[in-house]
């Protein structure tokens, strides 16, 4: 008995842990599809994600938590920078890629995880570019956030993707310039808890075993 009680304090643990993760809410004006001229719109499309919004657009962390940057795609030819300011430590990567551009979605490049506070991400989360494109940041029309169909303004996610436009100006319009999926990752609290969790059933599995193959033998 005592055994199985361990077995479910573990299993337990790992249902405390589970709901124990922060989100981000995006917020918009308007959505328009993926153009066709998006070096990536079929990845995109495979995640689920057909339409982006930019002008006007919000992203809030609800409570402060780190968040994962990998880098998935970049089409341009100038160098373009994903970087984050107000946060511990600031992040910065700069992709350099050649034409025809590079595609990662199928194994993406880490750029970091940093801790962000809780509330507007706006002037937190940045591009810059080499070109002539301006500097972007959250509501800028050279920034855009990758949705899904019926996506409504205010939703919640723990994933979202972002994409720059490194020729806003010159109406190239498609946000294929560099590609960056962010995760808001589990408090550091939780993971302890589910490492107990799965810990406490393992251990309590095993014991539980060595009586019955002892009766076999």
């Amino acid at each position: 008995m005592k055994k199985l009680l361990t077995a479910l304090a573990g299993i337990s643990a790992l249902a405390m842990a589970t709901p124990s993760y922060a989100d981000v809410t995006i917020t918009f004006n308007s959505t328009n599809p993926v153009p066709g001229n998006n070096d990536f719109a079929g990845n995109l499309a495979g995640l689920g994600l057909t339409q982006f919004t930019t002008t006007g657009a919000t992203i809030t962390l609800n409570e402060d938590a780190q968040i994962l940057f990998e880098f998935l795609g970049s089409e341009s030819g100038f160098d373009d920078t994903f970087y984050t300011t107000g946060a511990m430590p600031n992040l910065s990567y700069t992709e350099t890629s050649a034409p025809p551009g590079e595609n990662h979605f199928a194994a993406p490049i880490t750029i970091g995880a940093d801790q962000l506070f809780a509330g507007n991400l706006w002037s937190f989360l940045n591009f810059s570019s080499s070109g002539p494109g301006a500097d972007a940041t959250i509501g800028d029309d050279g920034f855009g956030i990758f949705l899904g169909p019926n996506a409504a303004s205010g939703f919640n996610t723990n994933v979202f993707y972002l994409g720059y436009d490194d020729q806003i100006n010159q109406q190239d319009d498609n946000h294929d310039d560099f590609i960056v999926r962010a995760t808001v990752l589990p408090e550091p609290g939780t993971w302890a808890m589910m490492l107990f969790g799965f810990g406490a059933a393992g251990v309590a599995l095993r014991r539980s075993r060595k009586p019955a193959l002892a009766q076999l033998a």
